[in-house]
């Protein structure tokens, strides 16, 4: 049987490509070592780490070391003379909160959830890099083979010009079907030439978010390993590790924190604080040195009784927030619901889409065979012929793109799930761990770095 014209792309592209080509999860690789956007995310997040450092600090002493030097001279017309004197002062205070009507605890906790928020935030982030990358490589795939079939067309179409050429100068056609074929061998120039522009845009794209040019691509067959059996598996794993659904769960729970420290204003707030100082000066030119060394400590309470609303305000403006994170949490549940659905009829629509085309294909080729007989005997015009090529160039450019957008869907699946993610998709790197950073930073008392 005839090949399409796919199946010769596919043959010379095996015979042509290097013993291993680029596959889809290695791309994904690189982009997750070098894409800037996933790395800026992972500085953002750190920064986020600091919260819980920063609300720590509450449990923690202040010490401050102070000091002074004063130099005065006084003149008067009741005394006989000018006095001088001068002074210098040293001294060590510390301050240890012990009780701040549990803020500082209800912050650490706000701090922790809105950490664990963002970290989920940041698998987001990093499930959309691998969309966009996938999307890139597949577009690659898509318009170079579009490329060797509008190659493989003008070849095709060339070659039928030069027959129906020579049929002419023999007389057996007229100048009107070789008009024809000089008509649609140009318009296969044109679509090359369209086709092939598209392919460098794609290629610059895949440069550009995969932080290299693209090599020989291959299309990733072995994804259905990582999607589900049924849409209903789909849902039930995405409402349990959906991380959009999970980070606005922990939003939530920092929220809620939040109120409890806006409350906690309104309770005492003591603290255990000293100070050690040294004095040393004199009174004038004649008199001796003064020295006065002092140490002293206590403990100071604050009962807050109206700071004219501030804290009142704080805490119904708290109280909104938390409602709202609520709210957001349910519409990020339905939306996750809605969206692994969609996802997944979109995928079986575009795997029947496939088989479809394949045997419009099928069909085109069978078409095209019994056009050029029946054109051989007599039967059929030239521009028949052309027709049944376009037919078959047509099927073959659909179904290119029909494997195209099934793939992406299939990662549009796995996105909404919550499984388009270097750990689940098994890539060859070494995995970011946020919690080690986190656990590094919310104990540290002294470190700039």
């Amino acid at each position: 049987m005839k090949k399409t014209f796919l199946g010769a792309l596919l043959v010379a592209t095996a015979l042509s490509a290097p013993v291993q080509a680029q596959d889809i999860f290695e791309a994904l690789s690189q982009t997750y070592k070098t894409n800037p956007t996933l790395q800026a995310q992972r500085a953002y997040l750190r920064s986020v780490d600091e919260n819980v450092a920063i609300a720590k600090s509450g449990y923690r002493p202040n010490i401050a070391l102070t000091g002074s030097y004063t130099d005065a001279s006084v003149s008067s017309n009741v005394a006989a003379q000018d006095n001088d004197s001068k002074q210098s002062a040293v001294a060590a205070k510390i301050s240890q909160p012990l009780f701040s009507g549990f803020q500082t605890v209800n912050s650490v906790k706000s701090a922790d959830s809105m950490v664990r928020s963002e970290q989920n935030n940041l698998y987001n982030v990093e499930q959309n890099i691998f969309l966009e990358a996938s999307t890139a490589y597949l577009d690659v795939v898509r318009d170079a083979s579009i490329v060797e079939l509008q190659k493989n067309n003008e070849k095709l179409l060339k070659k039928r010009l030069e027959e129906t050429e020579q049929r002419f100068n023999v007389g057996e056609v007229t100048r009107t079907d070789v008009s024809q074929a000089k008509a649609r061998y140009s318009r296969a120039k044109a679509d090359r030439i369209s086709a092939e522009g598209t392919l460098e845009v794609s290629k610059s794209n895949f440069e550009r978010i995969i932080g290299q040019a693209p090599e020989e691509l291959s299309e990733p067959e072995n994804l259905n390993e990582f999607l589900p059996k049924t849409s209903e598996e789909a849902v039930n794993y995405a409402l349990a590790h959906n991380f959009a659904i999970l980070q606005a769960k922990h939003y939530l729970d920092s929220k809620s924190y939040d109120v409890a420290v806006n409350n906690g204003a309104l309770l005492p707030s003591v603290t255990l604080d000293g100070v050690a100082s040294h004095t040393r000066g004199d009174i004038d030119l004649y008199s001796d040195k003064v020295r006065t060394d002092n140490l002293e400590w206590g403990v100071n309470m604050t009962v807050p009784l109206y700071n004219s609303g501030e804290t009142r305000a704080k805490i119904r403006q708290s109280k909104y927030l938390k409602w709202q994170a609520q709210e957001k949490v349910l519409e990020t549940t339905r939306t996750i619901v809605s969206t692994v659905t969609s996802a997944w009829e979109y995928m079986l629509a575009n795997k029947a889409m496939i088989a479809s085309i394949q045997d419009q294909v099928k069909a085109n080729e069978i078409a095209l065979d019994g056009v050029q007989k029946e054109e051989a005997l007599g039967n059929r015009t030239i521009l028949d012929v052309l027709d049944a090529y376009q037919e078959l160039l047509n099927s073959n450019v659909e179904e290119v793109k029909a494997r195209r957008d099934y793939y992406v869907s299939s990662m549009n699946v796995l996105l909404a799930m919550g499984k388009l993610t270097a750990e689940n998709l098994k890539l060859d790197v070494e995995l970011y761990n946020p919690k080690v950073y986190y656990k590094e930073t919310r104990d540290k008392w002294f470190a700039l770095e």
